[in-house]
């Protein structure tokens, strides 16, 4: 028994010149036939890896780190072999969004080892086998107030994947004045062996150089750190964990050069060749130096401490054999970062 043909396909064909006629009834049918048998097979395929993001808390205190737990499960029937998810931009990256009052859209992660040694191809695997999952906590402090729009990617197995967006609150810390404060800013107190400095952030300008900074200062990277490179009325720098000026955390990060000048007071990001070479090392300038204008990652200003500043770039140099091509720049006495702690300072109302 022959098929029959719907009534609608018999009034096209009739227009249809004869020599075409049996083509467009078989192609007709075969179209009605495939619809029938493999409809639900056009639907797209799920995923053969998952990611889910979870949030310790949706709402947290600025300064406070903000927790997101990254499930990935392997949705197949065999083994699965992936780079191991940590903050790499071939690993795990955030795109974040800052809303009111720092609207900026921004993403977070690093380059490991370096810039100058990345390879995606020797990069560090794990093998996840059918069904199972792989958790990785990661720490991201909130570095200003308002609401953080925060999605995650991989890239590290054959498609990059991404989570739902997390909305986290970043509110002010309590306070027992009768008015909550509605705005304010993260302040860095940089104490060290000749006193302490105050420095605000760039974040607008330098949101994943500021997050970084505060991050690393957070787990106590710098402290003990000594001001490693001193030259008299240029700046002095800090950050290296070897004390010479040539270590890193283990990674670099992105340039972010901006518009913000180097004067008097101003911290930046050390760098080498090419501009994402930069890690831990900061600097902080003893005067303008329009030179480094738009070539350095400036991030921040001191608010308060420029006369320990000055101490510090007082301190009596002789010629460093790591930097031959610098001035003196080898502290004869060790300045030492003592610690590097948070407060909150409240931007006063207009009325």
């Amino acid at each position: 028994m022959k098929p029959s043909i719907p009534a609608k396909l018999k009034i096209r064909l009739k227009a249809v010149r004869a020599p075409l006629f049996t083509a467009a009834i078989v192609t007709g049918l075969a179209i009605i036939i495939t619809g029938v048998f493999t409809s639900n097979e056009s639907q797209a395929a799920p995923p053969s890896l998952k990611m889910i993001a979870t949030p310790a808390q949706t709402e947290v205190t600025i300064g406070d780190w903000i927790v997101i737990t990254l499930t990935l499960t392997n949705m197949t029937h065999d083994n699965m072999d992936i780079i191991k998810p940590m903050l790499d931009f071939d690993s795990v990256s955030f795109r974040i969004k800052t809303i009111y009052p720092s609207d900026k859209n921004f993403t977070y992660s690093v380059i490991t080892p370096s810039v100058y040694d990345h390879n995606k191809a020797k990069m560090a695997r794990i093998s996840l086998a059918a069904g199972a999952e792989s958790k990785t906590v990661f720490n991201i402090p909130a570095v200003v107030m308002g609401t953080w729009e925060i999605k995650a990617y991989y890239k590290g197995a054959q498609n990059q994947i991404s989570s739902d967006m997390l909305k986290i609150n970043v509110i002010p810390p309590k306070s027992n004045k009768p008015e909550k404060p509605t705005d304010g800013e993260l302040i860095a107190k940089i104490d060290t062996s000749r006193g302490t400095m105050k420095c605000r952030f760039f974040f607008s300008e330098a949101p994943n150089t500021t997050i970084n900074f505060v991050r690393l200062a957070k787990e106590g990277y710098y402290n003990k750190n000594i001001f490693h490179r001193i030259i008299k009325d240029f700046m002095v720098q800090s950050g290296c964990p070897k004390g010479d000026g040539l270590g890193w955390p283990g990674y670099s990060i992105k340039a972010e050069f901006n518009k913000n000048k180097h004067l008097k007071g101003t911290l930046s990001m050390a760098h080498g060749d090419p501009n994402d070479s930069a890690g831990s090392q900061f600097f902080i300038c003893l005067g303008p130096q329009t030179i480094l204008d738009n070539k350095f990652t400036a991030f921040g200003e001191l608010v308060s401490g420029l006369d320990v500043l000055e101490s510090i770039g007082n301190v009596r140099t002789v010629a460093n054999p790591n930097m031959p091509k610098d001035p003196p720049s080898k502290p004869t006495e060790k300045v030492t970062i003592r610690t590097i702690s948070f407060e909150f300072k409240e931007t006063p109302s207009k009325k």
